[in-house]
């Protein structure tokens, strides 16, 4: 008997993908840290497949609103967060040995456990061991000061201005639009008990702005980290235990919640690292979730990371040494990479770090923040009793109809009731009032003052006396200016005298209240020939020589830059990026905002020119 075996080889590869969703993560408005902008992080993360991502820029919410706009029409699910970075430590620090993340000598391992962990990774025999229990040792962590690539947090100056120390760090992620308006409450009072540029963010404060908020303990400079860095393993405890109370455990008001936060670079000591953390929310209960601290988009990136640090530091690149990160991994990474990072961790550490892969999903899934930002809430203006604002609109584009025109023609009337029908239907009417207002201002205390652009295609705006340009003489076209299709508001450029806006300005704040109103905050950024010396001088090229070059091109257009510099050779491959470090700025404005304020309503706030408030959340 004859057996024919017949094999057939599928040469297909399955890949199974391992969903994960990235929850810190830095853009340029991390100023002269992250790397890339918003839009650029989204378009990563949609080619590596991820299941979301939240920008949690240093100290502010200033790239949160063009990260959202460019998540949801990419179709990637957004998450709005920030990291702070605090003056004190919520366990008692008398040292300061946390807060200032001085180092301390590494307490001895007195027991057989400690010895016989070995410095790196899981030791058989070893499944058993305590590792983070009050009162008893846990594995040693290396020497890290023997080994190459170590980062001494010390050392490290966030803002740029000298060697500061930093204080420990804590991510907050805004997990209903609840969590928005206390992240914005939050970061607006630290910014006004500190100086410009630098926020004052206290335990004190950030007990009092915990609703719909999700923290988590931070990367290596949280203080949970750091605690456990400098051998003070029952502080990390009681540390953990005390934020789990203050935010929940998942289950706290508005949703909040306490996740102790996991991250591997495979730096020397990130197994132990990871390892105590994961063993410590092991044995209070507490969720982990993994990040991966992303500074730029693509592995490619790094190189333009290495040149914002030099520049923040007032270095070239040749002499950053430790202050530039040392892992060459914080990049957006897939599930797939993070999980083997945990392949030299022991069996116990890597099932908790794959279940922080999996909580990162669901905890992005979880969030949901409606900014309303494509709503205008107008602050209210006051209007005779008895009246609404359009019936007081109405009665003042009636009389300033008998004003400007004599006789009143009836294309004129066609035209105002056309007008006035369109704007009760979209409801504008406060907003020609607030328009109306700040001229009738101008004009009574003689400030010369005069409304462009579209508006003057309106007879509403002519009869107000905002615009001077009569539309049914040169037969203007309203729709040009407002009609029901557009989506988005119209526009009324108001020019006030330069040397009396301040008069204005005050007249607005006292009209509408402190509360309600502000300067529109502004970037300064580098344009490029700005960007051209910053990077050359980074870049290590003789400051006179980077003068000499960008003094020589032809405009400050990035295009145009780009342009002389690959006429050039020798510079093309140095000065191939300067581009990147190139930010639009905005022109100045006041904002109003409605009831509920310019926080809730507009994000964050911050010091303004003569000691009043600016926006910052856009």
């Amino acid at each position: 008997m004859k057996v024919r075996l017949d094999w057939h080889f599928d040469r297909s590869v399955t890949v199974v993908r391992t969903p994960y969703a990235e929850l810190h993560a830095h853009t340029n408005f991390s100023f002269l840290d992250g790397a890339s902008a918003p839009d650029e992080l989204v378009e990563r993360a949609l080619e590596l497949g991820l299941n979301g991502l939240a920008v949690t820029d240093h100290g502010g919410l200033y790239g949160a609103v063009r990260f959202v706009g460019a998540a949801r029409e990419a179709g990637l699910h957004p998450v709005v967060g920030v990291e702070i970075e605090l003056l004190d430590a919520l366990v008692p620090d008398p040292d300061g040995i946390v807060v200032s993340g001085r180092r301390q000598r590494r307490p001895r391992a007195s027991s057989a456990t400690g010895r016989a962990a070995g410095l790196f990774g899981h030791q058989p025999g070893m499944e058993g061991a305590p590792l983070v229990r009050e009162g008893l040792p846990a594995r040693p962590r290396p020497d890290r000061r023997r080994l190459p690539g170590h980062r001494d947090p010390v050392k490290e100056d966030l803002r740029g201005v000298g060697e500061r120390i930093r204080g420990p760090h804590l991510v907050l992620l805004a997990r209903s639009t609840v969590g928005w308006r206390s992240l914005c409450r939050l970061i607006s009072q630290a910014n006004m008990a500190g100086t410009k540029g630098v926020p004052r963010f206290s335990q004190a404060l950030l007990a009092e702005h915990t609703e719909g908020l999700i923290a988590l303990s931070g990367c290596r400079d949280g203080e949970l980290a750091r605690r456990l860095r400098v051998g003070d393993r029952a502080g990390a405890r009681l540390l953990a235990e005390r934020y789990a109370a203050r935010f929940g455990r998942g289950d706290g008001p508005a949703g909040s919640g306490f996740f102790i936060e996991l991250s591997h670079h495979l730096l020397p000591d990130d197994d132990w690292l990871v390892t105590e953390s994961a063993a410590l929310a092991d044995e209070l209960g507490l969720p982990v979730v993994v990040t991966n601290d992303v500074h730029y988009a693509r592995p490619a990136d790094r190189e333009m990371q290495d040149v914002l640090t030099a520049i923040r530091h007032g270095r070239t690149l040749d002499t950053l040494a430790d202050l530039r990160r040392p892992d060459g991994l914080s990049h957006l990474a897939t599930g797939e990479e993070l999980l083997s990072r945990s392949m030299t961790l022991s069996p116990a550490a890597a099932r908790t770090w794959r279940e922080g892969i999996d909580t990162s999903v669901q905890l992005a899934a979880s969030c949901a923040v409606d900014l309303g930002f494509e709503q205008y809430r107008f602050p209210g203006f006051p209007v005779p009793a008895g009246e609404t604002p359009f019936s007081h609109l109405v009665e003042l584009c009636q009389t300033g109809a008998r004003r400007r025109y004599h006789p009143l023609t009836p294309a004129v009337v066609r035209q105002l009731a056309h007008e006035l029908d369109v704007i009760e239907r979209t409801g504008l009417a406060e907003f020609f009032l607030i328009c109306w207002d700040l001229m009738r201002f101008a004009k009574s205390k003689g400030i010369p003052a005069q409304g462009r652009g579209s508006a003057a295609d309106s007879i509403v705006a002519y009869v107000l006396g905002i615009t001077r340009v009569d539309p049914i003489r040169h037969n203007l076209l309203f729709e040009r200016f407002i009609n029901e299709g557009r989506t988005t508001y119209p526009d009324v450029d108001i020019d006030f005298s330069s040397e009396r806006r301040e008069e204005v300005i005050q007249y607005v704040y006292g009209r509408y209240g402190p509360e309600h109103t502000g300067m529109v905050c502004n970037l300064v950024t580098y344009r490029a020939r700005s960007a051209v010396r910053e990077v050359g001088v980074a870049l290590g090229f003789p400051r006179p020589l980077v003068d000499r070059v960008a003094k020589a091109l032809e405009t400050y257009d990035s295009v145009m830059v780009r342009r002389d510099l690959e006429a050039d050779g020798g510079f093309a491959e140095f000065f191939r990026r300067p581009g990147e470090v190139e930010v639009s700025a905005a022109a100045g404005a006041v904002a109003l905002a409605g009831e509920q304020g310019l926080t809730d309503s507009m994000g964050q706030l911050n010091h303004g020119r003569g000691g009043r408030l600016a926006t910052g959340g856009a």
